[in-house]
């Protein structure tokens, strides 16, 4: 369809060739000219031979439909490998990332000094969070069967923001984590691989391609690289480097795929029983003698002998897996085997409830439509995000929280505006329309726990309980490439926006609710 078109005629702006893959930006300014001039097709060719493709984007003169096309080679004898309708130049370049895993991973020539300066906001971060068995995990243990936040890992960001520019990064949705392992390998890459799956970080250092260590929240080296490779969602960064001298991981990288991905396959065996941290763990039959039980495990898979027997000892068909777990503080390697053998030993039955169980003798229904009614009040009626009053007193329950139980939580201060179309005009201020618009793109990407509010009368917070300072830093840099990526519709023409943020966490950086407050705005003033 589009790649007939590709010869009609119609004026072409066919930008340089490069050899790298198209960046956002790149795809954001293709995607301003061909709204500009409908009917123009602009088109972008990179690769290296025999490797070489386009890009091609155009504006549908009587649809209005907006196309973005890729073809191997170009010129006249190029052929179309697919042809997609989006006005989204973000899904666009997830498109092309997920294409040619591993593509980009050569080092990237520096751009011109302006535009390096103009994108300093798009920053890569060194964080660190924890994974172990928690009731407090972000997934939940039928998704990831546990990792909480915590701010004890190898890697620690000295909190001066980093200027590099990640030269791989995309969505596991896209490139799950083993192909975006290997991609990395065949490219024989350096540096350092950030993959962030709700508030949790995991990070791989790598040398030629091999990754030599593994950091995710308490967990480090093999168990922390086996425990990445069964994520199924979350965003990824790879940034060139130095990746430090320290050695954890001494397998080769296949064997380690094999493992994960063995582990991967129980996983889901127990996710697909219905099997949650909050399950009940029934004892099947008769009590088993230690040599008859040692019998029947020897040949199931295989797992460590003496915690499984251990395991089993502590089945006292009252107690719920999460319960038992924790009390081994075992890793998700060490225990999932064992579980896995006890439901294919028909050994254990799984239940949600407790015959006898009273949890539910007094469950009463209740009106939670209450509940968005206060939501109403503390909100501004003319954009629906909380205003500001409701920001200081949400802030001040936070900081009572940290006084009371030591929890950590982080406050990002946002200035958003429509980019001038030339160094001589001054930034816009959003529409009303506008500031809806990007108030629902904020609200459908950050976590429920993270609130949203006015500051002050232009600005905009987001409040991020449970958040240390290295997991805020990432968000606030997918906060930022989420508000410039895509020009909002309301009015704005097409014509992309600018965002400065400043960031504190309290209490790796501040300890009182003023200095949280006035750190976040001091780099806001910075930017």
């Amino acid at each position: 369809m589009f790649g007939n078109r590709r010869n009609e005629e119609r004026t072409f702006n066919r930008l340089a060739k490069q050899s790298g893959l198209p960046t956002l930006k790149q795809l954001q300014e293709m995607l301003t000219d061909s709204l500009r001039n409908v009917g123009r097709t602009t088109e972008l060719p990179f690769g290296d031979p025999p490797e070489e493709y386009a890009l091609a984007a155009f504006k549908d003169r009587g649809k209005g439909d907006m196309h973005w096309a890729l073809y191997r080679s170009d010129g006249h004898s190029s052929m179309m490998l697919w042809d997609q309708v989006s006005t989204d130049p973000a899904y666009i370049n997830q498109l092309i990332t997920a294409q040619f895993p591993g593509f980009d991973l050569k080092r990237v020539a520096l751009r011109n000094t302006a535009e390096v300066a103009q994108n300093n906001n798009h920053a890569g971060y060194s964080s660190s969070a924890a994974s172990g068995f928690s009731s407090s995990a972000p997934q939940g243990l039928a998704d990831g069967f546990g990792s909480s936040i915590n701010a004890t890992g190898a890697y620690v960001d000295s909190g001066v923001r980093s200027k590099a520019r990640p030269t791989l990064e995309g969505d596991l949705e896209n490139l799950q984590v083993p192909n975006l392992l290997q991609s990395i390998n065949m490219s024989k890459s350096t540096g350092r691989l950030e993959v962030l799956s709700s508030n949790v970080l995991a990070q791989v250092m790598f040398l030629d391609g091999r990754p030599i260590h593994c950091v995710l929240g308490s967990l480090e080296g093999t168990a922390a690289l086996i425990e990445l490779i069964g994520w199924d969602f979350g965003q990824f960064r790879f940034f060139q480097g130095d990746p430090g001298e320290t050695r954890t991981i001494k397998h080769r990288l296949d064997f380690l795929l094999m493992e994960g991905a063995a582990l991967d396959d129980q996983f889901k065996a127990i996710k697909a029983k219905g099997i949650k941290e909050t399950t009940f763990l029934i004892r099947k039959g008769e009590p088993l003698s230690e040599a008859r039980l040692e019998e029947i495990l020897n040949e199931a898979a295989g797992a460590d002998m003496a915690l499984q027997k251990q395991i089993y000892q502590m089945i006292d068909n009252r107690s719920r897996l999460g319960d038992i777990l924790r009390r081994f503080k075992v890793t998700k390697a060490d225990w999932v085997p064992v579980i896995f053998n006890f439901i294919t030993c028909d050994l254990v039955s799984f239940v949600d409830e407790l015959p006898e169980a009273p949890g539910k003798r007094f469950e009463i229904n209740l009106d939670l439509s209450h509940a968005r009614s206060v939501d109403r009040m503390l909100t501004r009626q003319d954009t629906g995000i909380f205003n500001y009053p409701s920001l200081l007193w949400i802030l001040e329950r936070e900081f009572e929280r940290w006084q009371l139980y030591g929890r950590p939580f982080s406050l990002i201060l946002l200035d958003v505006a429509v980019r001038p179309q030339s160094p001589e005009q001054v930034p816009e201020r959003l529409p009303i329309t506008c500031v809806k618009e990007l108030a629902d793109r904020i609200n459908r990407s950050k976590i429920k726990l993270d609130i949203l509010a006015h500051y002050e009368t232009f600005g905009f917070a987001l409040v991020m309980p449970e958040t240390d300072a290295q997991v805020a830093r990432v968000k606030a840099s997918k906060l930022e490439e989420l508000i410039v990526s895509t020009p909002l519709s309301g009015g704005m023409g097409g014509y992309p926006l600018m965002a400065s943020l400043g960031l504190a966490s309290l209490p790796d950086e501040c300890v009182t609710l003023g200095s949280l407050v006035g750190k976040a705005r001091a780099e806001l003033a910075k930017r």
